[in-house]
């Protein structure tokens, strides 16, 4: 037959078919024995199957995948499950609160699986354990699009004026005001609609439903928490799913720590907090730890972030120089 066809002018391509008896036994024995008829060297494959007889035994679907699974099985083909998920950026970008610990870089894993690409902003107060907060970037980085853009942001003024607010049970939660605000301020820079933390819900003093409320209360955009409802041994498990929890247990003193109080307060009061906060000039603190803030790629070493005075006019790295000139003509 294949000889003849290939003599008839206006035929493109053709293939072998066969015809069966209209038998359930007899489709499975033939599709058993497939390589007995057809050269079968594929990386995927597909049955498309209609049935014009609706009479017959097994609907088109059941077919479909019970035939496949009997050439899957007969070429070694396995089906291997992925992370699930959304492809990273599909969902747009975030930027997360990376504190180093053991839950944050969880809630990176978790947000880029909802289909977030994150970027990182980093508070420290010693450049001493910065490597370790790169490294975690980096273990996160494949997950990420392997991107792993950090900002690394030195609070160390902030702490002289966080000292000497007179209650300072509030401190710590004044202080994660601060880092709201510091993180909203870098994501509209970057052109990003929401920042994210590491919260689990009273986990911890700062962590209640009181304490976050007055916290997230000084963020100007959306606050993720991916990991709101986990508790410490689910993220455990996740973070050494991860491998990121032996990076996380490394010495390292994050900028809470130095604020933690003996007697934490556990429902902070929002009137009593805005109260606190004008015994200090943080305004003009953060807009000068935000003027420092750098990116860690050498690339970007000594660079000033900077934008247009239009809305729409994207924020670039410029040098010293170009920023003192600009600064002339503004």
């Amino acid at each position: 037959m294949a000889s003849f066809l290939n003599q008839v002018f206006g035929i493109s391509t053709f293939c072998l078919a066969y015809k069966l008896k209209n038998d359930l036994e007899d489709l499975y024995n033939f599709v058993e024995k497939i390589n007995d008829y057809y050269q079968v060297n594929f990386a995927t494959f597909k049955f498309d199957i209609r049935r014009s007889d609706k009479t017959f035994s097994k609907n088109s679907l059941t077919l479909q995948k019970e035939l496949g699974g009997i050439v899957a099985r007969k070429q070694g083909l396995k089906k291997m499950k992925g992370l699930g998920g959304l492809p990273v950026g599909c969902s747009g970008k975030v930027l997360l609160l990376l504190s180093g610990g053991i839950d944050s870089p969880v809630a990176a894993y978790q947000l880029m699986k909802r289909g977030l690409k994150v970027a990182y902003c980093h508070f420290y107060h010693q450049e001493e354990g910065q490597k370790k907060i790169l490294a975690l970037a980096e273990k996160l980085s494949p997950y990420n699009n392997y991107t792993q853009d950090i900002y690394l942001i030195d609070v160390q003024p902030l702490f002289t004026e966080i000292s000497h607010i007179s209650q300072d049970k509030y401190r710590l939660i004044i202080l994660k005001r601060m880092f709201i605000r510091l993180a909203c301020s870098l994501a509209q820079e970057l052109k990003i609609d929401a920042i994210a933390t590491g919260d689990s819900l009273s986990q911890v003093a700062s962590q209640t439903l009181e304490s976050l409320a007055v916290i997230h209360q000084a963020s100007s955009l959306i606050v993720l928490c991916p990991l709101i409802s986990w508790d410490k041994k689910e993220i455990i498990a996740a973070a050494e799913s991860i491998e990121t929890y032996g990076l996380s247990l490394q010495k390292y003193e994050d900028c809470c720590s130095l604020f933690e109080p003996k007697n934490p307060i556990t429902k902070p009061k929002k009137e009593v907090v805005e109260k606190l906060e004008k015994e200090i000039f943080w305004p003009e603190v953060l807009e000068n730890i935000r003027k420092k803030l750098r990116h860690p790629e050498p690339e970007y070493q000594g660079l000033y972030l900077l934008r247009g005075k239009r809305r729409k006019d994207r924020y670039v790295y410029v040098s010293p120089e170009i920023a003192a000139i600009l600064k002339t003509h503004n």
